[in-house]
């Protein structure tokens, strides 16, 4: 493979983050412009926002919606879900793969593995309290179903929403108590794993305003670019943010992808140009040294001194 064949709008991982609530999701399902997608659906009972948002749409949103696959999984089948990752690298018939959420599928992987303790005390609290087998099997899952979505021939996308924690580090006088905000339900490492998968991670927020009537209004934005304790990162060269208020997120930020490609194109396009004309600048001094040169090289003229 060749890095001159990797285009910036195919096949790329991307990583949504943000609140409940704040459109991921419908951001997510709508890759299904460009072809039929899986959502693997940890979050609800089933993803009922999909029929009531894109219905707005009318054709565009019932296409949207024929697009789209979905499996809800749970504590009671999390196994599936991997065994569903598993069968994509022999049959990717997707645009693109969506995993929402990893905050619940870390969740779901931790309750699936409790639901095989041997309870031999008959103690049912057992079944509820994980220990560091539980960790590694919630560990486990995501990395492996993170190592096999990279190899797979379609748009990546996972959906995060952070959960607000204390962090406690030192003791006594150098006590430092900080909030982070963490991907997952339970352990730290795969909280630690999952951003450095994606080249593309994008946080989604609102903003609220009201008008002289008291009428409210609410923006749906996404970020490109780290704001405070929010990280964002943009590997394809966007920055700022896009507003996304009724509006289909492919669409928005495709067009945003092929202007920041076209701009770029366009400046490489004038680097070499500058360059080239640079290599036809003509060195003043070389015809006057080619001529002193051959002045040299002529024999006197002795007819001068002829009288």
């Amino acid at each position: 493979m060749k890095a001159s064949d990797i285009s910036i709008d195919k096949n790329i991982s991307l990583l949504f983050k943000g609140p409940w609530g704040h459109g991921k999701t419908l951001a997510a399902a709508s890759f299904a412009i460009d072809g039929p997608v899986f959502l693997a659906y940890f979050d609800k009972k089933k993803p009922i926002e999909l029929v009531t948002y894109f219905r707005q749409f009318g054709d565009v949103g019932r296409r949207i919606l024929n697009n789209i696959e979905y499996e809800v999984y749970g504590a009671e089948n999390a196994e599936q879900y991997l065994i569903k990752v598993i069968s994509m690298t022999k049959d990717c018939r997707y645009s693109a793969f969506i995993t929402d959420s990893v905050t619940n599928l870390t969740s779901a992987a931790i309750n699936w593995s409790l639901s095989f303790r041997d309870d031999r005390k008959k103690k049912e609290v057992l079944k509820i309290i994980p220990d560091w087998d539980d960790y590694k099997v919630e560990t486990n899952m995501a990395s492996k179903a993170l190592d096999i979505c990279r190899t797979l021939p379609c748009n990546i996308i996972w959906i995060a929403h952070p959960i607000a924690s204390t962090k406690i580090e030192g003791s006594g006088s150098s006590q430092k108590v900080s909030k982070v905000n963490k991907l997952v339900s339970y352990g730290s490492k795969v909280a630690d794993i999952v951003p450095g998968n994606f080249s593309e991670i994008y946080h989604f927020s609102k903003q609220s305003s009201w008008d002289g009537n008291g009428k409210a209004t609410t923006k749906y934005l996404v970020s490109f670019d780290a704001i405070g304790d929010d990280f964002a990162k943009s590997n394809i060269g966007l920055t700022g943010e896009i507003d996304i208020t009724d509006k289909l997120f492919y669409s928005v930020w495709k067009e945003r992808v092929q202007q920041f490609s076209k701009e770029l194109d366009d400046e490489v396009k004038r680097n070499a140009e500058k360059t080239a004309a640079n290599s036809e600048i003509v060195n003043p001094f070389a015809n006057a040294t080619t001529a002193q040169s051959d002045n040299m090289l002529q024999p006197p003229n002795t007819n001068k001194w002829k009288t």
